[in-house]
C-alpha cells in the first residue's frame, strides 16, 4: 500500500514538472526569432489595370523573406503559406515603371502585436507596366524550292486557313511585328497537298520575332492547301483539206507559236493528245502568203503558260500557178418555150488554178475541154442582160476554176412559139 502510494506521487510529479516547463517556454519566456522565406509577393489592382489596357510585364522578385520574433506557440502558425505579403497597383493609370511598397498581413489565429519583424528581405517590389496592344496581320506563304519537271506550282492559288493572325501583348513587343509566314519547301510536291504549319513572325528587317511569355497569338498554326498542276508541252497543227487545184504537197503552213506549254489537273493534262488541232485550212480558200488566224480554244481546266490566245497559220504554196484562159464553148440550156436566146459574150476570160504543168498544158491546148453552162429556166424576161455560167471542166479535176463567169445573153419572144434547147 505504501509502495503504491509512492508511485502515484512520482508520477504527478513528473506530470507538474512537464506542465511547468511548458508554461516557463510558453508563457514565462515566450519570445524566440525565425526566418520565413519565400513569401509570394501579391499585387492588388490588376483587374483594373487591365480595364485600363495595362498589364504588368516585370517584376524585379517574386517573393520576400521575413525575420520574425514571437512566441514559439505563434511561430507554429507562422509560415510562407499562413503571411500574406501585398502589393497595390489600383492607382496605376499610365504605363512605366513603379516601386510599390510591401505591406504584411498574419493569419487570424494570432494578433499582430504579439510578433515583431525584426527585419525584411526588402521594403517594396519593382513592376513594369506596359500598354497592351491587338494588331491583325495577314500571313504570308514563304515558299523555296521548285517542283519537278512536270508539275507546276500555283502559287497564287494557295489557300490559308486562317489567313490573318491576331497578336495581343505589349506594345513595344506587337509593334516590331511586320508580318506573318509560313515557310515551307515545294521540292517535294508532286500533286496538291495539305499541310498544318507553324507561324513564324518577322520584323521590318526579315528578322524573327521573339515574344515574352505577355505576348500571344489566336493560333499557332495555319492550314494549307498547296495546289500543284501537271504540265505539258503540246504540238499544234490544222488539218489541210486540199482543193482549188492545190494538193497538201503545193502547201506548206507555218504556225506561230508552233507548241505551247500547258497546265491543269493531273488527270486532264494526261489525257491530252501530244498533238492539238487548230482547225482547217481549205486549200482552195488560200492563196500564197496567206496568214490566217486561229483562236487557241483549250479544254476546261487546261491552261496555257505562255499566255497566247492566237496562233497564226503563214500560208506557202509551191508548185501552184493561177492563170486566165479565154473560153468560147458557151452552152445555153433551158431556153423557156416561146423564147429564142443567144449569147452576145463569145468570149469569156476564166481564171484557172493548179500546177504549173497542168495550166501550162491547158493553155497549150485548145481542146482543153472547158465550157461555160448558162441556165435560162428561170428566165421571164426579154432582152440583153448577164447572166450567170458556170465554168464546168472534167478534163482536169486538180485544176480549179473560177465557178461562174457572167455572159451576156439576148432573148427575143416568138409569135409562133419557140423551142427549148439544152
Amino acid at each position: 500500500m505504501f509502495r503504491g502510494h509512492r508511485i502515484v506521487t512520482m508520477l504527478v510529479s513528473l506530470l507538474a514538472a512537464v506542465l511547468l516547463w511548458l508554461y516557463v517556454v510558453t508563457v514565462v519566456a515566450p519570445e524566440t526569432t525565425t526566418r520565413v522565406s519565400e513569401i509570394p509577393i501579391s499585387i492588388d489592382g490588376t483587374f483594373g489595370l487591365e480595364e485600363r489596357g495595362l498589364k504588368i510585364t516585370a517584376q524585379d522578385v517574386q517573393s520576400l523573406a521575413l525575420e520574425l520574433s514571437t512566441s514559439r506557440m505563434n511561430l507554429t502558425k507562422l509560415n510562407a503559406d499562413s503571411i500574406r505579403i501585398n502589393a497595390d497597383a489600383s492607382r496605376i493609370r499610365e504605363p512605366g515603371e513603379y516601386t510599390l511598397t510591401c505591406t504584411v498581413t498574419f493569419p487570424d489565429t494570432v494578433r499582430s502585436s504579439d510578433i515583431d519583424i525584426i527585419g525584411k528581405s526588402r521594403d517594396s517590389v519593382k513592376i513594369t507596366v506596359s500598354r497592351m496592344e491587338k494588331k491583325s496581320i495577314p500571313v504570308r506563304l514563304n515558299w523555296s524550292g521548285a517542283v519537278k519537271e512536270g508539275f507546276f506550282f500555283e502559287a497564287e492559288s494557295v489557300t490559308m486557313d486562317p489567313d490573318e493572325i491576331t497578336v495581343y501583348g505589349p506594345d513595344y513587343e506587337v509593334e516590331q511585328i511586320k508580318e506573318a509566314v509560313i515557310n515551307y519547301d515545294i521540292s517535294t510536291l508532286e500533286e496538291t497537298a495539305l499541310e498544318t504549319l507553324p507561324i513564324t513572325f518577322l520584323n521590318e528587317q526579315g528578322e524573327e520575332v521573339t515574344f515574352s511569355e505577355y505576348t500571344s497569338a489566336d493560333v499557332s498554326q495555319v492550314s494549307l492547301i498547296l495546289p500543284v498542276l501537271r504540265t505539258k508541252e503540246i504540238r499544234l497543227a490544222v488539218d489541210i483539206v486540199e482543193g482549188g487545184g492545190i494538193k497538201k504537197e503545193n502547201a506548206k503552213i507555218t504556225l506561230n507559236p508552233e507548241t505551247i506549254q500547258v497546265k491543269g489537273p493531273v488527270d486532264v493534262i494526261d489525257g491530252l493528245d501530244d498533238t492539238y488541232i487548230l482547225g482547217e485550212v481549205k486549200l482552195k480558200t488560200v492563196s500564197d502568203r496567206d496568214v490566217l488566224h486561229f483562236n487557241l480554244l483549250l479544254p476546261a481546266g487546261v491552261t496555257n503558260i505562255s499566255g497566247e490566245t492566237e496562233v497564226t497559220a503563214a500560208v506557202r504554196l509551191t508548185g501552184v500557178k493561177s492563170d486566165a484562159i479565154s473560153v468560147s464553148d458557151i452552152r445555153l440550156i433551158n431556153i423557156p418555150a416561146g423564147y429564142q436566146a443567144e449569147a452576145s459574150t463569145r468570149t469569156a476570160r476564166v481564171t484557172i488554178r493548179g500546177s504549173t504543168e497542168e495550166i501550162k498544158e491547158i493553155k497549150q491546148n485548145a481542146e482543153n475541154g472547158i465550157y461555160i453552162l448558162v441556165d435560162l429556166a428561170d428566165n421571164t424576161q426579154t432582152g440583153a442582160f448577164p447572166v450567170p455560167g458556170r465554168v464546168i471542166n472534167p478534163k482536169h479535176p486538180a485544176v480549179s476554176t473560177e465557178e461562174t463567169v457572167e455572159i451576156g445573153v439576148v432573148i427575143s419572144g416568138s409569135e409562133t412559139g419557140g423551142y427549148g434547147g439544152d
